[in-house]
């Protein structure tokens, strides 16, 4: 990706929890739209993904690579990266209070719609068929928008995904982590009675 989208952007906690993309009322609509046209995919029974359902996880697997750039797979296999990836940001969104999970799925559920992503900045074509450039001109265009939501809009999304990216093991060592630390046992010492227990034993 071209190196101006690590451009850092000021952010608050805040902000990143309210996740107040496009505006309430245009992810509203799109949402409902979605919904009431039956235009908006639903989680598969028995799916080990608890939140993303089928065009979420496409929309993640077209940023994914443009976010990450060279990082990605990095160490990891190619057949596991993105699924892994997924999953991690699965577990991530789910464990956002309710509020900010519903409109994240006002979010998801407005840019599976190809008219609300196209006013959104985004290309009519789905988001598995776009190119690199597609996509990486949609991030830019948010990250660099006049509209203060759109730009966190953008550094929810990148935060989400380099969050998900550097919490897998095989990413540590790029962040000098040695790992989370290693539990040594206290040692337990003996009490009276073991001490007599053996000392009964050896004399007899």
């Amino acid at each position: 990706m071209d190196s101006k989208i690590d451009q850092a952007l000021p952010t608050t906690r805040r902000g990143f929890l309210q996740l107040g993309l496009m505006g309430t009322a245009t992810l509203a609509l799109g949402s409902t739209v979605a919904t009431l046209t039956g235009c908006a995919t639903p989680l598969e029974r028995d799916s080990t993904f608890k939140f993303l359902k089928p065009d979420d996880r496409a929309l993640f697997a077209a940023l994914i690579p443009q976010v990450l750039n060279k990082s990605f797979p990095g160490d990891l296999s190619d057949k596991s990266a993105m699924r892994r990836m997924l999953l991690s940001l699965d577990d991530l969104i789910y464990t956002l209070q309710y509020n900010n999970r519903h409109q994240m799925r006002m979010m998801f559920d407005a840019l599976a719609m190809a008219p609300i992503r196209m006013i959104a900045g985004a290309s009519w074509t789905d988001w598995e068929d776009m190119s690199p450039k597609q996509v990486n001109d949609f991030l830019i265009g948010w990250r660099d928008s006049s509209i203060q939501l759109k730009r966190m809009g953008y550094v929810s999304l990148t935060k989400l995904i380099n969050i998900s990216w550097y919490s897998q093991p095989e990413s540590f060592a790029s962040t000098g982590y040695p790992g989370p630390p290693v539990k040594i046992p206290t040692p337990v010492s003996p009490t009276l009675s073991s001490i007599s227990s053996i000392t009964t034993a050896e004399q007899s």
